[in-house]
Formats: structure tokens, C-alpha cells, sequence
């Protein structure tokens, strides 16, 4: 291996280490709470050395953000099926997205963060616009597979698909959040359990979509 290639393997791991020591900082402590002495503290850097990869620490969450929206993306293609109806492979990748909500905390706390992000589209710093490109991969995600089921015959071919993906995404993302702070009030002053309250947004659903 030459110096290069050794320098570069070297800056990586770096870069590495660095944000999965934001990421503990981040997930526990959350974005507001977090400094970068924190970081550098736990990463075992000098801060100097985090200004180097990172200008600060919201570029810093946002490449912890990417990290989550890779993970989900990998989550939803496993669940697409080409050769079952589009529906029912919309309801997997419903499904995939609830699994990712109770199994992976931190990062989709950092997508519900995302929600309310703002972003200066003509002048998108580098993880900010790795960031959206993720986040609009996992929406093309269901918008394929509403096109798809609109062409099959399992969803009614007179919804938008984009228009349609946008809605669901956010009325699921509300529900998931929902589901994660209120289930405990809601079970014990309804006595209604997070799996009824899930079938009943796939019923919903199937009354929605289906022609």
C-alpha cells in the first residue's frame, strides 16, 4: 500500500471514529445538549481535529442523519418484491419503516429532526445535500411502488403517486411517533394496544389505496 492510499485509509477511519462517537453523544444526549467538546471528548480528538472533517456540529448530525437514511433505504429494498402485487409490498415496507422506528431509536429520532430541518437548497453544504439525496431515495422507494400497484391493479390508479408517497410518509411518520410517546396513555386510558391501533392504520390504508 503506498503513503496515499495509507493517508486516505487513515483519514477515513478517522472520519469513522469521529462519527460514531457523535453518534453515542448524539443519541443520548440529543442535538441541542451536544457540544463539540463532547464529541471530541469521546472520540478521543482534540476538537481541532473535528473541524477538520466537520465545519460544525449541526454538519456533523446531518452525516449521522445520512447514516440512518442508508440504513432505512437498505430496510425498505429488502421488503420490495417486484413479482408479488405492489400493495402488498407496500404493506411490507410499511412494516419495515415500524420495525426501523422501535429498533432503531437514535436515528429515527434524527428523521423526525430532519422533518423540521431547513435547508437552503442553493447553497447545500455536503452533508446537508447528501442528506436530502437519501432522504428523496427513500421516497422514491414508495413512489415506485405506488406506480407500480397503479399499473398491477392493487391500488387505485387514480392517486398521484409522488403526491400520494408524500402523504403517507408523513401521516406514518406522525403515527410512529404517536405509537412511541402516547402508547402507555393510550392503553391505559383506552385500553387499546400499539399492534389494534397498527391494524387499523393498515385497514385505513387498504380503504385508501385499494381500487
Amino acid at each position: 500500500m503506498g503513503v496515499l492510499e495509507r493517508k486516505e485509509r487513515e483519514k477515513k477511519q478517522r472520519r469513522n471514529a469521529i462519527l460514531d462517537a457523535a453518534e453515542k453523544i448524539f443519541f443520548r444526549q440529543g442535538l441541542s445538549n451536544t457540544s463539540m467538546d463532547s464529541i471530541a471528548k469521546e472520540a478521543e480528538f482534540s476538537k481541532g481535529t473535528l473541524y477538520l472533517y466537520f465545519k460544525n456540529k449541526e454538519e456533523l448530525y446531518r452525516a449521522v442523519l445520512l447514516r440512518g437514511f442508508i440504513l432505512l433505504e437498505q430496510r425498505l429494498k429488502e421488503e420490495t418484491n417486484e413479482e408479488e402485487n405492489a400493495y402488498d409490498s407496500l404493506k411490507k415496507i410499511t412494516m419495515a419503516y415500524y420495525k426501523f422506528s422501535q429498533e432503531e431509536d437514535g436515528y429515527f429520532n434524527a428523521i423526525l429532526s430532519y422533518q423540521d430541518d431547513e435547508f437552503d437548497l442553493d447553497n447545500l453544504e455536503v452533508e446537508s445535500g447528501k442528506s436530502v439525496k437519501a432522504g428523496n431515495r427513500v421516497m422514491q422507494i414508495l413512489i415506485d411502488a405506488l406506480e407500480r400497484g397503479r399499473n398491477d391493479g392493487s391500488i387505485d390508479p387514480n392517486i398521484n403517486p409522488v403526491e400520494s408517497a408524500f402523504v403517507l410518509w408523513s401521516q406514518f411518520t406522525g403515527f410512529l411517533q404517536m405509537i412511541k410517546k402516547k402508547k402507555e396513555i393510550i392503553d391505559h386510558y383506552f385500553t387499546v394496544g400499539a399492534d389494534h391501533l397498527l391494524e387499523t392504520y393498515f385497514l385505513l390504508l387498504e380503504k385508501s389505496l385499494k381500487p
